[in-house]
């Protein structure tokens, strides 16, 4: 059983530069989009109170990035040649788990804002700009005064 936001309810979603939100996530190497859906957490579950998104396992690939960030300075200076290549695929397994997450995530969320602002996404665009054309729409949809 979904429970429904009443019709006067505001529901509030951050307004973020989204210049700020592609920097973000060049620099931090992806660890940001991580913290975006996080951050966003309590407003996504106004939306829909079920798991709708699995927020779990969003802060189990933080931790993956940040170490697997580190390992890519320090693993040559502590690890032999098949510890470096145990880690490599080790990392290229996670990798692609991690845009899974990223893109089911993505949709997830589209689906949410779609039922709630009868707003129409790109699915074109989704896939190649993610949580930054998330962003670039929901930053549309305060500026023009809608229900987030």
């Amino acid at each position: 059983m979904e429970p429904e936001i009443e019709k006067n309810e505001m529901i509030y979603m951050k307004k973020t530069n989204v210049f700020f939100v592609v920097f973000l996530s060049v620099l931090t190497l992806g660890i940001y989009i991580g913290y975006w859906f996080l951050s966003r957490k309590k407003d996504i579950i106004r939306l829909r109170e079920q798991n709708y998104i699995p927020f779990k396992w969003w802060w189990v690939f933080i931790i993956f990035l940040v170490v697997s960030f580190i390992y890519q300075f320090l693993g040559a200076a502590f690890l032999t040649d098949l510890g470096l290549n145990f880690f490599d695929s080790l990392d290229t397994i996670c990798s692609f788990f991690y845009l899974g997450l990223l893109y089911y995530s993505t949709f997830r969320l589209k689906e949410l804002l779609e039922e709630e602002v009868e707003e129409i996404f790109s699915p074109v665009l989704l896939v190649l700009f993610h949580i930054w054309y998330l962003q670039y729409k929901i930053n549309r949809l305060v500026d023009a005064g809608g229900n987030l």
